[in-house]
């Protein structure tokens, strides 16, 4: 009996969802955005935020740095859906 009221409520939610204010997923979309086109151009930055504070003097390893780039070509691909893909 449980297991049919929760189908039937899923199947509700479906069918009538809740409405969503585009114009802030818009601007978290322009957020996310800049955010990976800095680590892309910058990753040093994100490099330093998340390990160089910990070992100060210690250069970033050059690896690191293209795994953040191709993070950041991910996070610029989440931004460009959340812009232009969200009708």
């Amino acid at each position: 009996m449980i297991d049919f009221i929760f189908q039937y409520n899923l199947l509700l939610s479906v069918a009538n969802p809740t409405p969503v204010d585009l114009s802030s997923l818009r601007l978290f979309g322009i957020f996310i955005l800049v955010i990976g086109i800095l680590s892309l151009i910058r990753p040093q930055i994100f490099w330093h935020l998340r390990v160089g504070r910990k070992i100060p003097g210690v250069p970033p390893n050059k690896l690191y740095l293209n795994v953040l780039r191709f993070g950041a070509i991910l996070v610029i691909a989440l931004g460009m859906v959340m812009l232009f893909g969200i009708q």
